[in-house]
């Protein structure tokens, strides 16, 4: 072997090691600190691509508030309320992340009908209220029930990536993800959804952030049908944090006040 190839060998060889796993990168992203509470309130733009739809596009007003829990029973629980337009204001989502558990419990409720419906687990891969977003896109999965692989690196809108492979380890609704995390500040950029016979179905981007005091938070994001052209934005419109959210707000009860 010349000196040229045994050079260039020792380099590749280098470089090889010198990479992160795709578990370390995604443990590094989950260690960011996050806030015990957060609050925002937000605009999400549906588009749609069909010709028979007259409207292109419509919006929804929401507001979202949020609580993780350090120990207990629960490792967080979110609400998602509709505030415009008439039509849907006070439809509302309620989740439940509990510790140890692989399913959240959800509950939706209709103001019209005046009722509270549990989403059961086999309707979580369902649209959530015409969205591109489904009811499992609002849950939190645990990282341990995924396995991970670094696959590549690549840039996305302006960002040099880890290009990562997440592929379930249990028996469920969830399929491969591949998700682009920013190499400078270990933020999601960008996931790949995968079906069941591997077809990538949908694209979630998160193309802007800000940071508050120590915490990041992503100000828009898209999700693309890559099956039916429609697309779903949403843009955070005011943000607020560890305001000491109480916890009758993640109620049944709750739900139904409005």
């Amino acid at each position: 072997m010349t000196r040229i190839s045994l050079a260039t060998f020792f380099i590749c060889i280098s470089f090889i090691y010198a990479q992160p796993s795709g578990q370390s990168i995604i443990l590094k992203m989950d260690q960011r600190l996050k806030p015990v509470d957060i609050e925002m309130d937000f605009k999400m733009t549906l588009r749609s691509s069909s010709k028979k739809n007259n409207r292109k596009s419509h919006f929804r007003l929401m507001k979202q508030m949020e609580k993780r829990y350090q120990d207990g029973k629960f490792k967080s629980k979110l609400l998602l309320r509709f505030i415009e337009p008439k039509e849907v204001k006070g439809s509302s989502l309620l989740n439940w992340d509990w510790v140890g558990k692989k399913n959240d419990d959800q509950w939706l409720y209709i103001p019209k009908l005046r009722k509270v419906k549990r989403i059961r687990p086999s309707d979580k891969s369902r649209n959530f209220q015409g969205s591109e977003f489904t009811y499992g896109d609002f849950m939190e999965r645990d990282l341990d029930l995924d396995s991970y692989e670094l696959i590549t690196q690549d840039y996305f809108s302006g960002n040099e990536c880890y290009v990562v492979k997440a592929t379930p380890n249990d028996k469920s609704s969830y399929q491969p993800r591949i998700f682009w995390i920013d190499k400078t500040h270990y933020l999601i950029r960008k996931i790949e959804f995968f079906n069941s016979d591997n077809e990538k179905v949908k694209i979630l981007e998160k193309l802007d952030y800000v940071k508050n005091n120590q915490y990041w938070t992503p100000t828009k994001k898209i999700m693309k049908n890559l099956l039916n052209g429609n697309s779903t934005e949403m843009e955070v419109l005011k943000v607020s944090y560890d305001q000491g959210l109480k916890d009758n707000i993640f109620t049944e009860k709750y739900l139904k006040r409005f």
